[in-house]
This record gives C-alpha cells, sequence and structure tokens, in this order.
C-alpha cells in the first residue's frame, strides 16, 4: 500500500503539495454553494484521485519506471460520512476500486470542519496493476474449493463471495481473490454440531483456487 498524511497544522504551506489547493477549493465551493457534502463524492473523489498520484509514487509491475500520475483505471468510491458533533467536524471516507473492483484494505479518509475547511486527510492506496480481472473460478466452486483445502463443510451454510484486488503479506504481492463471508443458516434451522463450527472468512485466489487466508469475523473497512 502507498500511503498519504497531511494535517494542517503540519509546518509546510498547503501550497506546497501539489493538489491540496484545488481540493481545497472544491470544498470552499461545495460550501458556498450550500451543497451536502453526500452530494460532493464525485467531484471530492475526482479531486483526491489527482492529488494523491500526484504525492505517491506508483510502482509498475515490471519495475522500470515509477510514475507520479493516478494509478491508470483506478477511481475512488464514496463509502460514508460520519458528523463528530463534539467537534464540529466531518468524516468523509472513500474505498478505492481498481478497474471497478475493490482494492482490500484501501482506504481515503478526508476531516473537513463545520464549514468544509480541510483539516485532515489520510490514505491507504494500491497498485494491483497488471493482475488479470477475470476470475478463473466461479462462485459455485467456493465450497468444494473450501472444504478440500480446510476440510470445513459450508453444505449447511450461506457464502456471500466478492471479487477484491488483495496484497498478500506473506508472498508480497498482489491478487484477485473471493473474500467469501460464510453465514450460518437461520437459527430456527440451525443443525446439530458436535464441535462449535468455526466462523471465519475465507481468502481465495480467483485464479488458483489457492486459500490465501482465513480471516475474522470482525470486519475492516473495505
Amino acid at each position: 500500500m502507498k500511503t498519504f498524511t497531511f494535517h494542517t497544522e503540519d509546518k509546510d504551506s498547503i501550497s506546497n503539495i501539489s493538489g491540496i489547493d484545488e481540493l481545497v477549493d472544491v470544498l470552499k465551493r461545495a460550501y458556498s454553494e450550500g451543497k451536502k457534502l453526500i452530494d460532493m463524492f464525485k467531484e471530492l473523489a475526482d479531486s483526491l484521485m489527482a492529488l494523491l498520484g500526484s504525492t505517491l509514487e506508483i510502482q509498475p509491475k515490471r519495475g522500470f519506471v515509477t510514475t507520479s500520475e493516478p494509478i491508470p483505471m483506478s477511481q475512488l468510491e464514496g463509502v460514508g460520512i460520519k458528523t463528530w458533533k463534539l467537534t464540529e467536524t466531518h468524516t468523509i471516507k472513500f474505498r478505492q476500486k481498481y478497474r471497478d473492483i475493490p482494492v482490500y484494505g484501501a482506504i481515503v479518509t478526508v476531516e473537513v470542519g463545520d464549514n468544509y475547511d480541510l483539516i485532515a486527510i489520510n490514505s491507504a492506496i494500491g497498485d494491483p496493476i497488471g493482475i488479470d480481472a477475470h476470475p478463473k473460478y466461479n462462485s459455485h466452486q467456493l465450497k468444494d474449493v473450501i472444504y478440500k483445502q480446510t476440510k470445513h463443510d459450508l453444505k449447511n451454510s450461506e457464502i456471500t463471495p466478492t471479487l477484491y484486488y488483495y496484497f498478500d503479506t506473506n508472498k508480497k504481492r498482489w491478487r484477485l481473490v473471493y473474500l467469501v463471508e460464510n453465514h450460518l443458516p437461520k437459527i430456527d434451522s440451525l443443525p446439530k454440531y458436535e464441535t462449535v463450527p468455526e466462523m471465519v472468512d475465507y481468502v481465495i485466489d480467483a485464479h488458483t483456487g489457492e486459500l490465501v487466508s482465513e480471516l475474522p469475523r470482525i470486519k475492516p473497512i473495505r
């Protein structure tokens, strides 16, 4: 992940970071026109992507040249706004998509005041450049794939598979994966278990069928 943080209390001038002024202008214009922040997702996302492209060096897959341009075919998608009444601030969250597929763990957070004045930016952006976006396994095969590798029988479970780009920290590389959320049936139809079934989500490589990871059911932002 490529990270970028900014706070208005930093010693550096705002103008020293390319793209900050443009983002500030978008926020000022939104406030002067009386727009709601939720209606500014697209414009803010475009401005943020340009800003991050100018501050993060993205390393192409073959490693020959670095570029300061935004990641090709990458965009930000607004996921929510949290208002903090005590501090009179708003936290706007975006997630990254690459070729229309979410990047797991890639999030950009922008904090603004009640007057839409910029306070802080925190971001982690992925660069899964060159990863084939077309899965070789389909979602109907996943229960069998998981059983063969874990012996966890999910025939009585409901699963929700979602495609993600995922950085495998063990192999130090990007993968296209299914994140398979495992849901037990409704309580009135639960079968009897001799042991308590493991409640984890599974990360399955969408090209090889390999089990990449088992994740606890505590959900991060995706």
